[in-house]
């Protein structure tokens, strides 16, 4: 449990904030309640902005300040590490590939988790002293202007904004969430939007429709089974009131996601955490020099697995086409030695990807399909080769494929030779090449940056609050209104009704002897 340091640092940030940013900075609280680092990544380039602005920012959370956080006056890291259980870190970051399997071997059971980890982290919020003392208790409103929340899976996202009677900021680290309590006022419509969970991201056929609406209602129902009641009994003691306004940063953009109707309460930032990219290593840098004549293959699956665990076989097999390859290939590797490495692949533990895939002598990506990697290579205007694994890999993928700059390939069923054929089509067909380059220009013409868009959306909530009307009317009606059951419900029973009356007045007419016309 956190207990004083915590709430002396939240006090401690506060007059920080009121002797060194003056009457114009804001003062947000912030709560990311995901352990995993991609989801750190788009938060953290959020508080990034707002701290760059000149705003204070007091952030709960198990991951430490990073980047231009680490140091900067400005932001207070309040530590909920001592709360997590030692697996759950471990979780987070290069994970074993069959460990990672086992976690989130089905939708009903990623779903499950993750909501029982967000309440649990909320539980962990709720017991901090701070909370009660110094955020709504003792006549102590109106300390912070806004909440920042990761709000994915749990309700409970909710309870801080609705008690200090703030405007609330939700910060979604991946494409729209088709179980994500209400907050948009724009649900998903199962007919045409691709389920977060769903292989397409633009159901066509009817069979697509159908498998994507099973998993829309499946993935909401899971949702709700598992966190129905728990938010009201923590929030409970902090006296919930009215909300003051939502505005939801999602991290896409139009040019790699299908576009979809929202209010503009909803505000792609998708790539926020692209900063400029910086030094490449000297050896690095020397690899990436040398291979002018075929170029390079860079290969990564993020943050999350570790590659030096994905079973002998698909190692052997990727081996062997590597070894057949004119091409130079980068892996991100966490072992120092590979068994029978191929000569022209050279291993790092570490790798600056974001700078990497600026170079001109990369050729292809090979990637899992984490967003955040996603944008780095449309940034570049990089080809990728996807090897999704679970949540919305596939479909970040699929979007891709649909874009017509990149392949896709299932990790269990792949071969030797659907890998090499996958590999040479993406560098010997330049419409691959070309189509990274046209969607990289859509994706960087833009009006303002995805920090300037976040940092002016949240100033402009906290600003005018409810009466910004952003947020659509949508947002408080269920999803029986939405989708008009209870209409289609009393339609068929006025229909049911009047076809039982009809037959029993035919009933009537022939029993008395009255034929019918």
């Amino acid at each position: 449990m956190l207990g004083r340091a915590a709430a002396t640092a939240m006090m401690a940030a506060l007059w920080i904030g009121c002797w060194c940013g003056g009457c114009r900075a804001y003062r947000i609280l912030a709560y990311e309640p995901s352990v995993g680092h991609s989801h750190w990544n788009v938060m953290s380039a959020v508080l990034e902005s707002l701290v760059d602005a000149g705003h204070v920012v007091v952030c709960a959370t198990v991951h430490p300040a990073t980047g231009r956080l680490a140091g900067h006056p400005n932001y207070t890291h309040v530590d909920m590490a001592a709360g997590v259980p030692e697996h759950a870190h471990r979780t987070a970051r290069d994970l074993d590939y069959a460990q990672l399997m086992s976690l989130f071997r089905s939708n009903a059971f990623l779903v499950r988790s993750v909501t029982d980890l967000t309440r649990r982290m909320c539980r962990l919020l709720f017991e901090m002293p701070g909370t009660r003392r110094y955020l709504v208790g003792g006549g102590r409103a109106g300390r912070f202007d806004a909440v920042v929340v990761e709000s994915l899976h749990s309700e409970c996202g909710a309870a801080l904004p609705r008690a200090l009677r703030v405007p609330a900021v939700y910060v979604v680290p991946c494409p729209p969430v088709s179980w994500m309590p209400a907050a948009t006022g724009s649900p998903d419509s199962p007919s045409y939007l691709g389920a977060l969970l769903a292989d397409r991201p633009t159901p066509v056929t009817f069979r697509d429709r159908l498998a994507n609406a099973l998993v829309y209602v499946h993935t909401q129902l899971v949702r709700r089974y598992h966190d129905a009641g728990s938010w009201v009994h923590d929030t409970a003691v902090l006296s919930p009131s009215a909300s003051t306004g939502a505005v939801v940063l999602i991290n896409t953009h139009h040019s790699i996601e299908p576009a979809r109707s929202a209010g503009p309460n909803v505000v792609d930032i998708g790539g926020i955490h692209l900063r400029p990219a910086g030094p490449i290593p000297r050896d690095l840098a020397q690899v990436l020099d040398d291979s002018d004549e075929f170029g390079v293959i860079v290969f990564s699956f993020g943050s999350l697995v570790a590659l030096n665990s994905l079973p002998e076989d698909i190692l052997d097999k990727l081996k062997s086409v590597f070894r057949q390859l004119p091409q130079t290939i980068i892996w991100k590797y966490e072992n120092d030695h590979m068994p029978d490495k191929p000569d022209n692949v050279v291993l790092y533990k570490w790798l600056p990807q974001r700078a990497i895939l600026q170079h001109p002598n990369v050729k292809v990506f090979i990637s899992h399909g984490g967003l955040n990697g996603v944008y780095e290579a449309v940034d570049g205007g990089v080809p990728i080769l996807g090897i999704p694994l679970f949540f919305d890999q596939p479909r970040n993928i699929q979007n891709l494929v649909d874009l017509g700059m990149a392949l896709s390939l299932k990790i269990n069923e792949f071969t030797e030779a659907t890998l090499y054929e996958a590999i040479n089509r993406l560098i010997e067909d330049q419409n691959f090449s070309e189509n990274a380059k046209r969607v990289s220009t859509l994706f960087k013409d833009r009006p303002m940056s995805p920090s300037d868009s976040a940092v002016y959306w949240i100033e402009y909530l906290i600003r005018h609050g409810s009466e910004a009307n952003v947020t659509p009317p949508s947002a408080d009606a269920s999803w029986t209104v939405h989708f008009m059951v209870d209409q289609l419900f009393v339609a068929l029973s006025v229909l049911a009704l009047a076809l039982w009356c009809s037959v029993r007045v035919f009933r009537y007419r022939t029993s008395i002897g009255i034929p019918g016309k």
